[in-house]
């Protein structure tokens, strides 16, 4: 439910440019591809987040990846070793939890409170101050929506400097803000410290499978490296074909529509849950921006059984608690504002609230 929805989908301009490129540009078939990825993609790339989320880099600074989860496996694999710590939010995005449960279980995952300003710095320090890393998503929490306050954001690169320690940011759908100006990306306050996650999955369709790391100098060559022993290079085509579409000025129209669109989204999902969850069984987490809204349930409902219940039921919704370390999860539905029609988002409301009630009863 937190994925492009069909009408924004650029598929013809991306066809056109797609035969073009293929046919008799760059994009042909050809022998391997620089595993950094295709330079005209870096530069547009490099342009686009200087102006859009002033991020300071080269293009020599850019690896093309296969989206964001594989820039969090790169950056984890190189920037920890055996026995070194790292702060994970908590609550948080389950493909960064997953990667210190399974592939790199050697390393130690700190799990860091998030308050109303985004990860609690304090409590970091005092849980892990020697962490050698810190995996956040300032512009706009995942999954809870905040934007991590400035004076949280001075505060994590503070500890960061005094303990020469890295930070992983995750800019996940910084595109999609509907009320004022977005905080700028924290790579911007310290380039030699930040290590810069991006994607064109979710803005452009789930299939593109390219997004990118922006990284200190130093490091270029270790992500290039690793990036070898995965899969060597990017997709060759799709990356002159982006580039392309970047550089006619095709991404930022779309991003354009996008934005007033998923506006007018979510204005449906607030408007049909004011009107037809009953009073005191949940309510809305307020948020500005992304391409999904959380929904607080009652104490006492929980929230798998109801995540269960209404897949069952074919409305689709995502547990919050189990995001949250053990023990420390709150219950409540992760609502994704792209996929469906406004009369099927009432629809599916109305057949949630009904599950909610009949929960509710069931535990009277």
């Amino acid at each position: 439910m937190s994925l492009p929805v069909g009408d924004t989908a650029p598929g013809d301009i991306w066809r056109r440019l797609g035969n073009r490129v293929r046919a008799r540009g760059p994009g042909a078939p050809d022998g391997y591809g620089d595993p950094q990825g295709a330079l005209p993609l870096r530069r547009a790339i490099c342009e686009y987040v200087r102006q859009s989320r002033s991020v300071i880099c080269t293009p020599e600074q850019i690896v093309v990846t296969c989206g964001t989860q594989q820039g969090l496996y790169l950056a984890a694999q190189i920037l920890l070793d055996a026995g070194d710590r790292a702060w994970v939010e908590d609550p948080a995005y389950p493909g960064v939890t997953a990667l210190f449960t399974t592939a790199l279980r050697d390393r130690q995952m700190v799990r860091v409170p998030v308050g109303d300003e985004g990860i609690d710095v304090d409590a970091g320090r005092m849980m892990a101050p020697d962490a050698r890393a810190a995996f956040v998503t300032p512009s706009h929490q995942y999954p809870l929506g905040m934007p991590m306050s400035m004076a949280q954001r001075t505060a994590l690169l503070g500890w960061a400097q005094a303990h020469n320690a890295w930070i992983v940011e995750d800019d996940y759908d910084s595109e999609m803000r509907y009320d004022g100006h977005p905080f700028p990306a924290l790579q911007g306050q310290d380039p030699a410290r930040v290590i810069y996650l991006g994607t064109f999955s979710k803005v452009l369709f789930p299939s593109l499978r390219l997004g990118y790391a922006i990284v200190p100098p130093a490091l270029v060559g270790a992500f290039c490296g690793a990036r070898i022993l995965m899969d060597r290079h990017p997709p060759n085509a799709d990356q002159y074909v982006l580039a392309q579409f970047m550089a006619e000025g095709h991404l930022a129209r779309h991003l354009r529509r996008m934005r007033s669109l998923y506006a007018e989204k979510r204005r449906v999902v607030i408007d049909a849950v004011s009107r037809h969850i009953a009073a005191g069984l949940a309510e809305l987490q307020p948020c500005d921006q992304g391409m999904h809204m959380v929904l607080w349930l009652r104490r006492g409902l929980d929230d798998r059984h109801i995540e269960r219940l209404a897949q069952e039921a074919g409305v689709s919704v995502r547990a919050l608690s189990p995001m949250y370390a053990a023990g420390h999860g709150r219950s409540g539905l992760i609502l994704g504002l792209g996929g469906y029609g406004d009369r099927q988002v009432e629809q599916a409301v109305i057949t949630l609230n009904q599950l909610l009630q009949t929960a509710q009863n069931l535990r009277r």
